[in-house]
Protein backbone atom coordinates (compact mmCIF):
# COMPACT_ATOMS: atom_id res chain seq x y z
CA UNK A 1 0.00 0.00 0.00
CA UNK A 2 2.77 2.63 0.84
CA UNK A 3 5.07 1.87 -2.44
CA UNK A 4 1.49 2.03 -4.09
CA UNK A 5 1.53 5.30 -2.68
CA UNK A 6 4.53 6.44 -3.29
CA UNK A 7 4.43 5.95 -6.96
CA UNK A 8 1.34 7.84 -7.19
CA UNK A 9 3.00 10.21 -5.18
CA UNK A 10 3.19 13.07 -7.98
CA UNK A 11 -0.63 12.89 -7.99
CA UNK A 12 -2.19 12.75 -4.79
CA UNK A 13 -5.44 13.30 -5.28
CA UNK A 14 -5.50 10.59 -7.87
CA UNK A 15 -4.08 7.77 -5.58
CA UNK A 16 -7.07 8.61 -3.09
CA UNK A 17 -10.22 8.31 -5.49
CA UNK A 18 -8.42 5.51 -6.78
CA UNK A 19 -8.17 3.62 -3.32
CA UNK A 20 -11.44 5.59 -2.29
CA UNK A 21 -13.24 4.16 -5.11
CA UNK A 22 -11.83 0.28 -4.51
CA UNK A 23 -13.01 0.67 -0.63
CA UNK A 24 -16.66 1.98 -1.91
CA UNK A 25 -16.77 -0.98 -4.83
CA UNK A 26 -15.66 -3.32 -1.69
CA UNK A 27 -18.60 -2.02 0.35
CA UNK A 28 -16.43 -0.56 2.92
CA UNK A 29 -17.91 2.89 2.57
CA UNK A 30 -18.62 4.53 6.21
CA UNK A 31 -18.09 7.89 7.95
CA UNK A 32 -14.91 8.56 7.52
CA UNK A 33 -12.16 8.75 10.19
CA UNK A 34 -8.72 9.36 11.28
CA UNK A 35 -7.58 5.83 10.53
CA UNK A 36 -9.63 5.84 7.13
CA UNK A 37 -7.73 8.59 5.74
CA UNK A 38 -4.47 7.29 7.30
CA UNK A 39 -4.83 3.79 5.24
CA UNK A 40 -5.88 5.80 2.60
CA UNK A 41 -2.87 7.55 2.20
CA UNK A 42 -0.02 5.03 3.43
CA UNK A 43 0.88 6.47 6.54
CA UNK A 44 0.29 5.77 10.14
CA UNK A 45 -2.37 7.48 12.02
CA UNK A 46 -0.12 8.91 14.28
CA UNK A 47 0.54 11.08 11.07
CA UNK A 48 -2.22 12.08 10.27
CA UNK A 49 -3.06 13.77 13.64
CA UNK A 50 0.94 15.27 13.56
CA UNK A 51 -0.34 17.21 10.12
CA UNK A 52 -3.87 18.47 12.08
CA UNK A 53 -1.80 19.11 15.25
CA UNK A 54 1.18 20.75 13.38
CA UNK A 55 3.16 19.47 16.44
CA UNK A 56 5.74 17.43 14.34
CA UNK A 57 6.77 18.16 10.71
CA UNK A 58 5.97 16.40 7.98
CA UNK A 59 6.96 16.30 4.13
CA UNK A 60 5.37 18.43 2.02
CA UNK A 61 4.65 14.78 -0.06
CA UNK A 62 3.16 13.57 2.86
CA UNK A 63 1.04 16.20 3.75
CA UNK A 64 -0.68 16.82 0.48
CA UNK A 65 -1.45 13.15 0.02
CA UNK A 66 -3.00 13.13 3.76
CA UNK A 67 -4.87 16.39 2.99
CA UNK A 68 -5.97 15.17 -0.77
CA UNK A 69 -7.46 12.08 1.38
CA UNK A 70 -9.57 14.26 3.65
CA UNK A 71 -10.75 16.15 1.15
CA UNK A 72 -11.98 12.82 -1.01
CA UNK A 73 -12.98 10.95 2.06
CA UNK A 74 -14.96 14.10 2.93
CA UNK A 75 -13.05 13.86 6.74
CA UNK A 76 -13.97 16.59 9.25
CA UNK A 77 -11.36 16.44 11.61
CA UNK A 78 -12.95 16.23 15.46
CA UNK A 79 -11.70 18.53 17.94
CA UNK A 80 -10.01 15.60 19.53
CA UNK A 81 -8.25 14.70 16.27
CA UNK A 82 -7.25 18.25 15.75
CA UNK A 83 -6.15 19.46 19.14
CA UNK A 84 -5.45 22.83 17.97
CA UNK A 85 -3.83 25.21 20.58
CA UNK A 86 -5.47 23.09 23.41
CA UNK A 87 -8.92 23.89 22.43
CA UNK A 88 -11.41 21.67 24.39
CA UNK A 89 -15.44 21.79 24.29
CA UNK A 90 -15.83 20.35 28.15
CA UNK A 91 -18.18 17.66 26.88
CA UNK A 92 -17.83 13.96 27.24
CA UNK A 93 -21.17 11.59 26.38
CA UNK A 94 -22.83 8.91 27.82
CA UNK A 95 -23.95 6.56 25.64
CA UNK A 96 -26.69 4.57 27.38
CA UNK A 97 -29.65 2.91 25.21
CA UNK A 98 -33.26 3.26 25.84
CA UNK A 99 -35.58 0.60 27.10
CA UNK A 100 -38.89 0.31 26.04
CA UNK A 101 -40.39 2.31 29.03
CA UNK A 102 -37.13 4.39 29.36
CA UNK A 103 -35.13 4.80 32.18
CA UNK A 104 -35.82 2.51 35.20
CA UNK A 105 -34.31 3.90 38.72
CA UNK A 106 -31.24 1.72 38.62
CA UNK A 107 -30.41 3.32 35.67
CA UNK A 108 -31.43 6.87 36.69
CA UNK A 109 -28.87 6.16 39.14
CA UNK A 110 -26.00 5.09 36.72
CA UNK A 111 -26.43 8.72 34.99
CA UNK A 112 -27.23 10.41 37.74
CA UNK A 113 -23.41 9.47 39.81
CA UNK A 114 -21.98 9.80 35.99
CA UNK A 115 -23.36 13.74 35.71
CA UNK A 116 -22.48 14.41 39.33
CA UNK A 117 -18.66 13.10 38.84
CA UNK A 118 -18.58 15.12 35.38
CA UNK A 119 -19.69 17.89 37.05
CA UNK A 120 -17.40 17.87 39.51
CA UNK A 121 -14.48 17.19 37.39
CA UNK A 122 -15.64 20.22 35.14
CA UNK A 123 -17.44 18.77 32.20
CA UNK A 124 -20.95 18.93 30.97
CA UNK A 125 -22.27 15.41 30.39
CA UNK A 126 -23.99 14.71 27.24
CA UNK A 127 -26.50 11.69 27.28
CA UNK A 128 -26.99 9.39 23.92
CA UNK A 129 -30.01 7.65 23.98
CA UNK A 130 -28.53 5.35 21.42
CA UNK A 131 -28.49 1.60 21.37
CA UNK A 132 -26.22 -1.20 20.35
CA UNK A 133 -27.64 -1.60 16.71
CA UNK A 134 -27.64 2.49 16.24
CA UNK A 135 -23.46 2.52 15.53
CA UNK A 136 -23.98 4.58 12.13
CA UNK A 137 -25.78 7.36 14.57
CA UNK A 138 -22.47 6.92 17.19
CA UNK A 139 -20.33 7.14 14.02
CA UNK A 140 -22.30 10.65 12.64
CA UNK A 141 -22.08 12.33 16.75
CA UNK A 142 -18.23 11.09 17.24
CA UNK A 143 -17.48 12.37 14.28
CA UNK A 144 -19.04 16.20 14.64
CA UNK A 145 -16.16 16.63 17.42
CA UNK A 146 -18.61 17.71 19.85
CA UNK A 147 -17.78 15.38 22.76
CA UNK A 148 -14.25 15.46 24.10
CA UNK A 149 -14.88 11.26 25.42
CA UNK A 150 -17.63 9.05 25.87
CA UNK A 151 -18.44 6.56 28.51
CA UNK A 152 -20.31 3.74 26.70
CA UNK A 153 -22.75 1.54 29.24
CA UNK A 154 -25.21 -1.62 27.80
CA UNK A 155 -22.45 -3.31 26.68
CA UNK A 156 -22.45 -6.82 24.18
CA UNK A 157 -19.94 -9.29 24.62
CA UNK A 158 -18.72 -8.63 21.08
CA UNK A 159 -19.85 -4.76 20.63
CA UNK A 160 -19.61 -3.05 17.11
CA UNK A 161 -19.80 0.92 18.78
CA UNK A 162 -16.47 -0.48 20.99
CA UNK A 163 -14.99 -2.00 17.63
CA UNK A 164 -15.86 2.13 16.47
CA UNK A 165 -14.57 4.02 19.00
CA UNK A 166 -11.26 2.47 19.36
CA UNK A 167 -11.00 2.88 15.31
CA UNK A 168 -12.17 6.46 15.38
CA UNK A 169 -9.13 6.86 18.34
CA UNK A 170 -11.50 9.07 20.63
CA UNK A 171 -10.70 8.21 24.75
CA UNK A 172 -13.83 6.17 26.09
CA UNK A 173 -14.27 3.74 29.09
CA UNK A 174 -17.12 1.18 29.27
CA UNK A 175 -19.33 0.53 32.26
CA UNK A 176 -19.69 -3.44 31.42
CA UNK A 177 -17.14 -5.21 29.23
CA UNK A 178 -16.57 -6.95 26.19
CA UNK A 179 -15.67 -10.88 25.88
CA UNK A 180 -11.82 -9.48 25.45
CA UNK A 181 -11.95 -6.36 27.15
CA UNK A 182 -7.63 -6.32 27.20
CA UNK A 183 -7.72 -2.90 25.52
CA UNK A 184 -10.53 -1.37 27.24
CA UNK A 185 -10.72 1.23 30.15
CA UNK A 186 -13.98 -0.07 31.91
CA UNK A 187 -15.73 -0.42 35.32
CA UNK A 188 -18.19 -3.70 35.39
CA UNK A 189 -19.70 -5.60 38.00
CA UNK A 190 -18.84 -9.32 38.45
CA UNK A 191 -22.16 -10.51 37.17
CA UNK A 192 -20.69 -13.65 37.51
CA UNK A 193 -20.51 -13.47 41.78
CA UNK A 194 -23.58 -11.79 41.27
CA UNK A 195 -24.84 -15.45 40.04
CA UNK A 196 -23.66 -17.20 42.14
CA UNK A 197 -24.35 -15.52 45.60
CA UNK A 198 -27.99 -15.23 44.61
CA UNK A 199 -28.08 -19.40 43.53
CA UNK A 200 -26.16 -19.72 46.97
CA UNK A 201 -28.05 -17.16 49.20
CA UNK A 202 -31.88 -19.29 47.99
CA UNK A 203 -29.87 -22.99 48.31
CA UNK A 204 -29.41 -21.81 52.09
CA UNK A 205 -32.74 -21.13 52.56
CA UNK A 206 -33.90 -24.96 51.48
CA UNK A 207 -34.51 -24.04 47.78
CA UNK A 208 -34.10 -26.95 45.51
CA UNK A 209 -35.53 -25.33 42.45
CA UNK A 210 -35.27 -21.72 40.79
CA UNK A 211 -35.74 -19.96 38.17
CA UNK A 212 -34.11 -16.73 36.71
CA UNK A 213 -36.23 -14.15 34.77
CA UNK A 214 -33.65 -12.22 32.22
CA UNK A 215 -35.21 -9.78 29.89
CA UNK A 216 -36.14 -10.78 26.29
CA UNK A 217 -34.17 -13.49 24.22
CA UNK A 218 -32.92 -11.04 22.10
CA UNK A 219 -30.61 -9.68 24.80
CA UNK A 220 -29.52 -12.85 25.64
CA UNK A 221 -28.71 -13.54 21.81
CA UNK A 222 -26.77 -10.38 21.18
CA UNK A 223 -24.87 -11.24 23.59
CA UNK A 224 -25.57 -8.61 26.79
CA UNK A 225 -22.85 -8.81 29.50
CA UNK A 226 -25.17 -8.75 32.08
CA UNK A 227 -28.01 -10.67 31.28
CA UNK A 228 -25.44 -13.29 29.82
CA UNK A 229 -22.72 -13.65 32.44
CA UNK A 230 -25.72 -13.84 35.42
CA UNK A 231 -27.20 -16.47 33.68
CA UNK A 232 -24.40 -18.61 32.96
CA UNK A 233 -23.32 -17.86 36.76
CA UNK A 234 -26.70 -18.90 37.94
CA UNK A 235 -27.06 -22.12 35.81
CA UNK A 236 -23.13 -23.42 37.12
CA UNK A 237 -23.90 -22.47 40.85
CA UNK A 238 -27.12 -24.37 40.52
CA UNK A 239 -25.58 -27.36 38.93
CA UNK A 240 -22.75 -27.48 41.86
CA UNK A 241 -25.39 -27.34 44.33
CA UNK A 242 -27.34 -29.58 42.94
CA UNK A 243 -30.50 -27.71 42.57
CA UNK A 244 -32.63 -27.60 39.20
CA UNK A 245 -32.52 -24.06 37.41
CA UNK A 246 -35.12 -22.64 34.68
CA UNK A 247 -34.20 -19.97 32.45
CA UNK A 248 -37.09 -17.25 31.80
CA UNK A 249 -37.38 -14.54 29.72
CA UNK A 250 -39.90 -11.32 29.16
CA UNK A 251 -39.68 -7.82 27.77
CA UNK A 252 -38.99 -5.09 30.60
CA UNK A 253 -42.73 -3.93 31.07
CA UNK A 254 -44.98 -4.56 33.96
CA UNK A 255 -47.43 -6.51 31.45
CA UNK A 256 -44.65 -8.92 30.01
CA UNK A 257 -43.84 -9.46 34.29
CA UNK A 258 -47.54 -10.06 34.25
CA UNK A 259 -48.12 -12.55 31.86
CA UNK A 260 -44.57 -14.58 32.77
CA UNK A 261 -45.86 -15.00 36.07
CA UNK A 262 -48.33 -17.69 34.32
CA UNK A 263 -46.00 -19.35 31.98
CA UNK A 264 -43.36 -19.54 34.85
CA UNK A 265 -45.88 -21.30 36.80
CA UNK A 266 -47.07 -23.61 34.36
CA UNK A 267 -43.70 -24.72 33.15
CA UNK A 268 -42.10 -25.10 36.55
CA UNK A 269 -44.87 -26.35 38.83
CA UNK A 270 -42.27 -26.90 41.81
CA UNK A 271 -40.03 -23.74 41.40
CA UNK A 272 -40.19 -21.80 45.25
CA UNK A 273 -37.59 -19.04 44.34
CA UNK A 274 -36.76 -16.93 41.62
CA UNK A 275 -33.65 -14.76 40.72
CA UNK A 276 -34.74 -11.89 38.14
CA UNK A 277 -32.38 -9.06 36.39
CA UNK A 278 -35.43 -7.53 34.99
CA UNK A 279 -36.67 -4.89 37.30
CA UNK A 280 -39.78 -3.80 34.78
CA UNK A 281 -41.39 -7.06 34.49
CA UNK A 282 -40.67 -8.04 38.18
CA UNK A 283 -43.00 -5.66 38.98
CA UNK A 284 -45.34 -7.16 36.85
CA UNK A 285 -44.94 -10.74 38.07
CA UNK A 286 -45.30 -9.83 41.31
CA UNK A 287 -48.94 -8.11 41.47
CA UNK A 288 -49.74 -11.35 38.90
CA UNK A 289 -48.58 -13.59 42.27
CA UNK A 290 -50.77 -11.43 44.36
CA UNK A 291 -54.13 -11.62 42.02
CA UNK A 292 -53.59 -15.27 41.92
CA UNK A 293 -52.90 -15.33 46.13
CA UNK A 294 -49.31 -16.38 46.11
CA UNK A 295 -47.38 -14.54 48.73
CA UNK A 296 -44.03 -13.34 48.74
CA UNK A 297 -42.21 -14.94 50.17
CA UNK A 298 -44.24 -17.41 52.08
CA UNK A 299 -44.71 -19.20 48.75
CA UNK A 300 -42.22 -17.47 46.60
CA UNK A 301 -39.10 -15.93 47.25
CA UNK A 302 -37.53 -13.23 44.81
CA UNK A 303 -33.89 -12.07 44.43
CA UNK A 304 -33.54 -9.06 42.30
CA UNK A 305 -29.63 -8.78 40.49
CA UNK A 306 -28.51 -5.73 39.73
CA UNK A 307 -31.06 -3.72 41.35
CA UNK A 308 -30.47 -0.23 43.16
CA UNK A 309 -31.47 0.58 46.85
CA UNK A 310 -34.89 2.67 45.55
CA UNK A 311 -36.12 -0.11 42.94
CA UNK A 312 -35.77 -2.58 45.44
CA UNK A 313 -37.89 -0.38 47.66
CA UNK A 314 -40.55 0.30 45.43
CA UNK A 315 -42.14 -3.52 46.47
CA UNK A 316 -43.78 -4.61 49.80
CA UNK A 317 -42.36 -6.85 50.91
CA UNK A 318 -38.71 -5.02 49.81
CA UNK A 319 -36.64 -6.91 47.31
CA UNK A 320 -33.69 -9.01 48.89
CA UNK A 321 -30.97 -7.66 46.31
CA UNK A 322 -27.21 -8.74 45.12
CA UNK A 323 -25.82 -5.44 43.82
CA UNK A 324 -23.28 -2.48 43.65
CA UNK A 325 -23.28 0.39 44.00
CA UNK A 326 -24.34 1.90 40.68
CA UNK A 327 -23.64 6.39 41.40
CA UNK A 328 -20.35 4.80 42.61
CA UNK A 329 -19.75 2.78 39.40
CA UNK A 330 -20.93 5.35 36.75
CA UNK A 331 -18.64 8.00 39.35
CA UNK A 332 -15.25 5.55 38.64
CA UNK A 333 -15.93 5.44 34.90
CA UNK A 334 -16.24 8.89 34.51
CA UNK A 335 -13.50 9.41 36.17
CA UNK A 336 -11.18 6.94 34.33
CA UNK A 337 -12.14 8.98 31.55
CA UNK A 338 -11.39 12.29 32.53
CA UNK A 339 -7.87 10.99 33.42
CA UNK A 340 -7.43 9.30 29.77
CA UNK A 341 -8.18 12.74 28.81
CA UNK A 342 -5.29 13.98 31.07
CA UNK A 343 -2.91 11.56 29.17
CA UNK A 344 -2.65 9.21 31.58
CA UNK A 345 -1.98 5.65 30.95
CA UNK A 346 -5.38 3.79 31.16
CA UNK A 347 -3.60 -0.01 30.75
CA UNK A 348 -4.52 -0.50 34.53
CA UNK A 349 -7.93 0.89 34.30
CA UNK A 350 -9.98 -2.52 35.06
CA UNK A 351 -12.60 -2.75 37.86
CA UNK A 352 -14.58 -5.10 38.65
CA UNK A 353 -16.95 -4.53 41.55
CA UNK A 354 -17.77 -7.22 44.20
CA UNK A 355 -22.04 -7.12 44.47
CA UNK A 356 -23.28 -7.00 48.10
CA UNK A 357 -26.16 -9.22 49.62
CA UNK A 358 -28.58 -7.18 51.18
CA UNK A 359 -31.95 -9.24 52.41
CA UNK A 360 -35.12 -7.18 53.12
CA UNK A 361 -38.07 -9.60 53.23
CA UNK A 362 -38.79 -10.94 49.93
CA UNK A 363 -36.53 -14.59 50.50
CA UNK A 364 -37.70 -16.78 53.44
CA UNK A 365 -37.34 -20.61 54.12
CA UNK A 366 -38.39 -22.89 51.51
CA UNK A 367 -42.09 -23.81 51.70
CA UNK A 368 -42.27 -27.53 53.45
Amino acid sequence: MIDEARRCAANPGTFVKVRWASLVEEGNLKVATMADVARLAGVSRSTVSYVLSGTRPISGETRERILAAMKDLDYTPNALAQGLAGRRTGIIALIFPLSEIGFNLTEFEYIRGASEQAREDGYHLLLWPFGAGEIDEVRKVVNQGLVEGVVLMEVLTSDERVNFLLEADIPFTTIGRTADPHELAYVDTDFEASGSMAVEHVARLGHTEIGFLARNQTDLDAGHGPVVRTRDAVLAAAKKLGIRAHVFTASPTFPAGWDAFDNIMATAPGLTALLELNEPATLGLMAAAAERGIKIPRDLSIVAVNASEGAAQMTRPALTSVSPSHSDLARLAVKYLVRRLRGEDYSAFHTLVIPELIERGSTAVAPS
